[in-house]
């Protein structure tokens, strides 16, 4: 790699770009906006014609200021690689100019929509840990063979030796099987598309403005025409098949998953029509996390995924690096193995003291009486409410013994000698393993309830989750807290004494060369 390259986003990513960066939500919202406030409303046929060149033509005028938006960025947007850093120079009316040392980056990721996938381009985005909102490096768009290339020459001055010629070697170590990929779609909730259909009804049915009526009814009389049955059952047609759809893109984001290893690092690829094919190091995986839901746990089945300390995903609340989307636990765990050095045969899970369980009753307990209060005291005033059965508590209040059992049996943790392993969740059972070398905060906490048993809450904060509590190890004895800020102090002390160890051959070195400049003096 010489010293100095310049690159330059391909000059086909400036439509690209502008196709992708033109919210088609926000043109369908100012569609109908002016289609009602609009002078002589049309009625039935009419109506969706008017909207339908409405929104045309409001694509087509952001269109064409996006695209010359995009060509001066184009322009001005300029990468240059050096020998240890990359400098990225951008902006239109603020230019700026960023370097990014190579030992920084955390992760790299080449990755295509089905908008530049057509035109054989690929992104290319960087990460470190200074940035959790967005990517430090966004390249969009290269040729898929000079983004891929490019990756490799990053991740090889980033983590082996600049002059290396050869990429590193992988082997593949796990394959998503059609079986898996499936009950990966299937067994998820896809909230963000349920709600999505569901509102477009409720909206179809409830929103009643004038220019609107007549293409709503249209809409509607057509779809109850087909399927003559409730509103109710309609909509949980609707949620249906938002659901289907969330199944439909999970499976197209994870179809054709394979992981590699190779000395010191991870790559995966995976998708079908948006591909991506991420990097990372050994040294930067900060965490890792095993989890499952009821479903995968009768299957023997649970996913494996890491944190490093670089997160730039639209919603970063959680581990965004998936070692496998969906395997057999023992797979799962082999990975997560590989990954952060833990030896699995030696965690052994150990429970909350007894009196947590019985703290968990009683707060279940307070709970449902506080609820069933507060309903009686909402039904004098507000009369909606009355059709709240107050019976209802009842079996509630019976039920907090089992629900507090269920709780504390589903908590756990195990200390080890370099890893605190922490085990919580009943639904979705998460079970991480964070290296102690990796904690950057530990805090201990203890309310007035716990004082009363004795009991106290931990929190472990590592760099790849910056926007969630910590990893939290709730209800355990007073003295293993004691024991984990006791270990991570003794992890930082050896730390600094072995930072001070390599720096002593130096000043060695240092201290008789100038013993030997005196002697030449003399």
């Amino acid at each position: 790699m010489s010293a100095h390259t310049r690159l330059k986003p391909d000059i086909r990513s400036i439509p690209v770009r502008a196709l992708e960066n033109v919210d088609f939500t926000t043109v369908a919202i100012l569609a109908v906006m002016l289609t009602v406030l609009g002078d002589g409303p049309a009625s039935g046929i009419d109506a969706v014609v008017s909207g339908v060149g409405t929104l045309v033509l409001i694509a087509v005028s952001l269109g064409c200021f996006n695209l010359a938006i995009q060509a001066v960025e184009w322009w001005r947007y300029e990468l240059t690689l050096e020998e240890e850093s990359i400098v990225v120079r951008s902006g239109i009316l603020r230019p700026k100019r960023r370097t990014i040392p190579f030992s920084r980056i955390q992760r790299s990721t080449v990755s295509t929509t089905t908008v530049s996938r057509p035109f054989g381009l690929a992104a290319l985005e960087c990460e470190t840990a200074g940035n959790p909102d967005e990517a430090d490096l966004s390249v969009r768009y290269l040729e898929r063979a000079d983004a891929e290339d490019l990756q490799q020459r990053i991740q090889s001055a980033a983590d082996v030796d600049a002059t290396a010629a050869e990429p590193p070697d992988r082997r593949r170590v796990f394959t998503l099987r059609p079986r898996e990929l499936a009950l990966y779609g299937v067994a998820r909730t896809h909230p963000k598309t349920v709600l999505l259909a569901a509102l477009a009804w409720v909206g179809a049915h409830y929103f009643e403005p004038d220019a609107m009526t007549d293409l709503r009814s249209t809409a509607v009389a057509v779809l109850e025409d087909l399927l003559p049955l409730s509103p109710a059952v309609m909509l949980g047609l609707v949620v249906l098949t938002g659901w289907l759809a969330g199944v439909a893109l999970g499976i197209e984001r994870m179809a054709r998953f394979r992981l590699s290893a190779g000395e010191g690092s991870f790559r995966r690829q995976h998708g079908l029509f948006r591909t991506t094919d991420a990097d990372v190091s050994s040294d930067r995986i900060q965490i890792a996390r095993v989890r499952s839901n009821p479903l995968h746990r009768r299957l023997g089945l649970a996913q494996a995924d890491i944190g490093t300390a670089g997160l730039s995903d639209p919603a970063p609340f959680g581990l965004k690096w998936p070692l496998a989307p969906l395997a057999r636990r023992d797979v799962a765990w082999d990975l997560v193995e590989r990954a952060v050095g833990v030896d699995r045969s030696a965690v052994r899970l150990q429970p909350l003291p007894d009196r947590a369980r019985r703290r968990y009753v009683v707060r279940y307990a307070l709970g449902v009486v506080a609820l069933a209060v507060g309903t009686v005291i909402a039904q004098r005033f507000v009369p909606a409410t009355r059709v709240i059965p107050l019976p209802l508590f009842a079996p509630l209040l019976a039920l907090t013994p089992l629900a507090g059992h269920v709780t504390w049996s589903h908590r756990g943790y195990a200390l080890l000698e370099d890893f605190v392993v922490v085990r919580r969740g009943f639904w979705t059972r998460r079970t991480y393993v964070v290296p102690t070398d990796t904690v950057q905060n530990l805090s201990v906490s203890q309310s007035p309830f716990q004082r009363r048993v004795d009991l106290v809450s931990v929190r472990l904060d590592v760099a790849s989750m910056p926007f969630l509590p910590g990893v939290p190890l709730p209800d355990v004895d007073a003295s293993v807290g004691g024991r984990l800020q006791r270990r991570l102090l003794e992890t930082g002390s050896e730390s600094e004494a072995d930072s001070e160890s390599e720096d002593e051959p130096e000043s060695e070195v240092d201290g008789e060369s100038a013993e030997a400049e005196n002697e030449r003096a003399r």
